[in-house]
């Protein structure tokens, strides 16, 4: 089974009905309450996963009677959130060594909420554990998942040898790709070099945006910022086509981003290897700053309106934002001959410590702070995806996700609505604000 954070059905592993060499069920657990022996449970598991075949640790299934997981209770909100994969991580990876790489989703299968931790197996080095927790986790010892579904330590001299030749095979599978990228421009190579120079890209965006929008708005006040990458450096288009491309943007135009419905004129200029937007309102002051490159990154930065009196920020401004994003996203991308490229985007809200969200989420944590200075989602979508109705969906698990991280949970019911008013929001035009 290839190991994937995107299905479009969870039922297949959810459902299995028993647990396996790739798949580990857990009950319904809050992850701040487990303890640290639970938690260095979750880490053998991982590290077995990873160390094997790759995998899913699926919460909020229970055993029956007979010791089978067919118990589907799936999770509360609370459990749910946290669940937080910046947490996670770091207790995980306390103990491994590579780290794990590994996402959490949190999918709503027949109603019901669970949480799937998506193991994937290592790339270079197998994971060795390299602390000790109780009787749960020993130093020095690799562990694997077995096919009788035990996540354990190698012991046997098989498997151990196993560990060592699939890590010699990765390492040539290494090797062989960076030769055929030196010889031949391989494209996974041209990959591999993409993500350092998007990187780049990225921090040189956010540096001009300091002085379009100034320092104190970039620095101090909560900032809103989105960067859409391409899988690979673009290399058939020149600025005049990425021009041509924005300028053919009908629903939203260049003057709706990134902030939608006010009277707002866009100004946009070339610069070397990109072109550069400044979204000024009719005083002539500047609220947008976006920049896209030759190469094929998209970059957006918008400064958040604050009320000083309970230092908040309003939830729809973060929802039209988000949503107005994720629709020019689509549209721009296929425009230039991309629709099926997967694009990596990433949505920033920085400068967040001890700030509350009002608004929209009124009814589930008016008044909740968050406690970490930046706030930081991805998702991945083609934009063939998004224009054919994706972006209001994409829109709305971004902004789940946010408001996890500012202590609000949304349950079922706050999911429907919300994307009923983004598709309202959308079907009228971009018009006024979500409120």
């Amino acid at each position: 089974m290839k190991v994937s954070y995107n299905h479009d059905d969870w039922r297949e592993i959810i459902y299995c009905r028993m647990e396996n060499q790739q798949i580990d069920f857990k009950s319904a657990q809050d992850w701040n309450a487990i303890g640290r022996t639970g938690r260095a449970k979750f880490a053998r598991h991982a590290m077995a996963l990873a160390n094997t075949q790759g995998g899913y640790v699926v919460i909020g299934v229970g055993e029956d009677d007979n010791g089978n997981p067919t118990l589907y209770t799936g999770m509360t909100d609370e459990q749910a959130a946290s669940f937080d994969p910046s947490i996670v991580g770091q207790t995980i990876n306390r103990y491994a060594d590579p780290a794990v790489a590994f996402d959490v989703v949190r999918p709503e299968v027949d109603g019901r909420r669970y949480v799937v931790l998506v193991v994937y197996p290592f790339s270079d080095l197998p994971h060795v554990c390299c602390d000790v927790c109780d009787t749960e986790l020993q130093r020095g010892v690799f562990y694997i998942r077995t096919p009788d579904a035990r996540s354990r330590a190698a012991f046997r001299a098989s498997e151990l040898h196993g560990l060592i030749q699939k890590a010699l095979r990765n390492q040539r599978q290494l090797l062989g790709r960076m030769l055929r990228g030196i010889l031949y421009e391989n494209r996974q190579a041209g990959e591999d070099r993409s993500d350092e120079l998007f990187n780049s890209l990225a921090a040189r965006s956010l540096m001009e945006a300091q002085t379009v929008l100034g320092t104190l708005a970039v620095r101090r006040q909560p900032l809103f910022e989105a960067v859409i990458q391409p899988p690979r450096v673009l290399k058939n288009h020149s600025l005049t086509d990425a021009r041509r491309a924005l300028e053919r943007l009908e629903r939203p135009c260049l003057n709706d981003f990134p902030w939608p419905g006010a009277p707002n004129r866009a100004d946009y200029y070339a610069a070397n290897e990109s072109l550069r937007g400044v979204q000024k309102t009719t005083e002539d002051k500047a609220v947008g700053f976006w920049e896209l490159y030759q190469s094929g990154l998209l970059y957006c930065a918008a400064p958040l309106p604050v009320n000083e009196g309970d230092n908040s920020i309003q939830a729809g401004d973060v929802l039209s934002l988000t949503l107005v994003t994720m629709a020019l996203t689509g549209q721009l991308y296929t425009t230039l001959n991309y629709p099926e490229d997967e694009l990596t985007m990433t949505f920033r809200l920085r400068n967040t410590m001890q700030l509350t969200m009002l608004g929209w989420v009124r009814e589930h944590g008016e008044g909740k702070r968050c406690q970490i200075p930046d706030v930081e989602v991805q998702i991945r979508r083609s934009a063939s995806d998004l224009e054919a109705g994706a972006a209001t969906d994409a829109a709305a698990r971004i902004f789940q996700e946010l408001c996890e991280r500012f202590n609000i949970s949304l349950d079922n019911a706050d999911m429907a609505r919300l994307r009923n008013d983004l598709e309202n929001f959308l079907s009228r035009g971009l018009l006024g604000s979500i409120e």
